[in-house]
């Protein structure tokens, strides 16, 4: 598995099986500092809770869209995450 965070232009998660694809969400950016981190973590998050592979591809990214909210080195808030993951369109 391969998962790639592609800045404003979003992520993309390629298994041997399947490619996903996710825009990014236009937002005003406060910090990018530890987004790709959160993405990451977003990620693991979610399949540690069983989650699907699209599931877990949507966190990481809301996760990573979230982190971009918070100002300087302060991470994401869970209830961006939660807001933002019903926002995210796969392609």
């Amino acid at each position: 598995m391969v998962a790639l965070t592609l800045g404003e232009q979003g992520a993309l998660l390629v298994t041997a099986d399947r490619t996903l694809r996710a825009p990014g969400l236009q937002m005003q950016v406060s910090s990018a500092i530890g987004a790709g981190d959160s993405f990451l973590a977003g990620m693991v998050w979610a399949m540690n809770r069983n989650a699907s592979l699209e599931q877990a591809f949507r966190y990481g990214l809301t996760a990573a869209s979230a982190t971009l909210l918070s100002i300087g080195t302060a991470l994401c808030d869970p209830v961006d995450v939660e807001r933002l993951y019903r926002e995210v369109a796969h392609e």
